[in-house]
């Protein structure tokens, strides 16, 4: 991505945190779609750090990761279970606890990939003994 785009990015996700955390003051109690605004930060600091900070990108992005994880569960938990109970229920959460869903399931799809790719030799060469 370029660099004055993501540092643009980085300046609304930034804006965007200050007034969540203005918005959990004011209404005494944070929510969890107030995470997103940092995960876009976080992102954001990650590709600018990619080049010269590989170590400190990597560790930001398994944050922001983390954090949708986290964010996203709590949101779709309530949101699921108001709407299993009819109970009112914020579409919005419906849609982000089903995104951290996926957000999992394509993670671990990648490590079973990246796992299947890096077979030993040895079980390798053994399967072409064997044929």
């Amino acid at each position: 991505m370029n660099c004055r785009i993501t540092q643009g990015v980085l300046v609304v996700g930034s804006i965007g945190v200050l007034i969540n955390i203005v918005d959990a003051i004011g209404s005494g109690r944070p929510e969890p779609h107030h995470a997103f605004a940092a995960l876009v930060a976080l992102g954001a600091a990650a590709e600018l750090l990619k080049d010269r900070r590989p170590r400190p990108a990597r560790a930001l992005r398994v944050v922001a990761s983390v954090l949708l994880v986290v964010a996203g569960s709590v949101a779709g938990y309530r949101a699921w279970s108001a709407l299993f109970r009819g109970a009112a229920h914020d579409w919005l959460n419906l849609v982000l606890g089903v995104l951290a869903v996926l957000y999992v399931v394509a993670g671990a799809g990648q490590l079973l990939a990246r796992h299947s790719r890096r077979a030993p030799k040895t079980r390798r060469n053994a399967d072409m003994i064997s044929e």
